[in-house]
């Protein structure tokens, strides 16, 4: 395989897999854990609630609702939106200036066993925010204002992909190099004062046509040259018709 073809091949798996694995669960705990991963012309927003032994053991019982002792996809399902939509009404997704909650284009309910006699689960959720403009400078900002029931860890991660420079990642006061941070309890600085995220993506990074972000498929620049190209054509046509015409009166003359 061409290796530029499998560059382009892993980028559209980085952007439409799934999350990836998790860290062990607690035991009397939910946690949180939220990835942030810049492109050339959007942002993935990876959302993983994960419910530790104890807890996840008390929902499953929930979650059953016809009582058989098994947990079926559709019941799965059913708590995975429920969880999604409570997410989506406390997240905040800021944009280059534009602020709107997140669209899940991936809501997946990973119960590991379908028993309810079990522990540990996860609700993990993905959402895109699209660039105005492909590549560039932008302005990422993410506020979560969701609860968990007994709270335990907040992680918030940031990726710098290809072609990605991370000009600045705060969450509140914290200014890890590592672009990692981790808090305890319910909400802290990410429902606070949030991710304050400041990215350049470089002309390597990773731009995907489709019809999630496909207003930001094409960079301006690309959109000049276009213009450009049109205006010179029309000028040599205009030029060409202008000798015809000259060519064709000396001939009457």
């Amino acid at each position: 395989m061409d290796p530029r073809t499998s560059i382009a091949v892993l980028a559209v798996v980085a952007i439409t897999s799934p999350v990836a694995a998790h860290v062990a669960p607690s035991v009397d705990d939910n946690n949180r854990y939220l990835k942030v991963t810049p492109f050339g012309d959007r942002v993935r927003i990876a959302y993983t609630v994960f419910f530790g032994e104890v807890p996840g053991a008390i929902e499953r019982r929930s979650i059953d609702s016809n009582r058989d002792g098994q947990i079926s996809d559709a019941e799965g399902h059913v708590f995975g939106q429920k969880i999604a939509d409570e997410v989506r009404a406390a997240l905040d997704l800021e944009v280059d200036g534009h602020t709107s909650p997140p669209t899940w284009t991936t809501v997946d309910v990973g119960m590991g066993t379908a028993q309810v006699a079990a522990g540990s689960f996860s609700v993990d959720l993905v959402a895109y925010g699209c660039f105005a403009t492909a590549r560039g400078k932008h302005h990422i900002g993410i506020r979560d204002r969701f609860r968990l029931t007994h709270p335990g860890e907040t992680e918030v991660n940031v990726e710098d992909g290809l072609g990605i420079a991370i000009d600045r990642a705060r969450v509140g006061p914290a200014d890890d190099p590592s672009h990692d941070y981790k808090f305890a309890g319910p909400g802290g600085p990410l429902s606070d004062d949030g991710l304050d995220l400041q990215i350049t993506a470089g002309p390597k990074s990773t731009v995907t046509a489709d019809a999630t972000c496909a207003a930001a498929s094409t960079p301006p620049r690309a959109w000049i040259r276009w213009i450009l190209l049109g205006c010179l054509v029309l000028a040599s046509i205009t030029a060409l018709g202008v000798l015809r015409n000259r060519k064709r009166r000396r001939s009457e003359d």
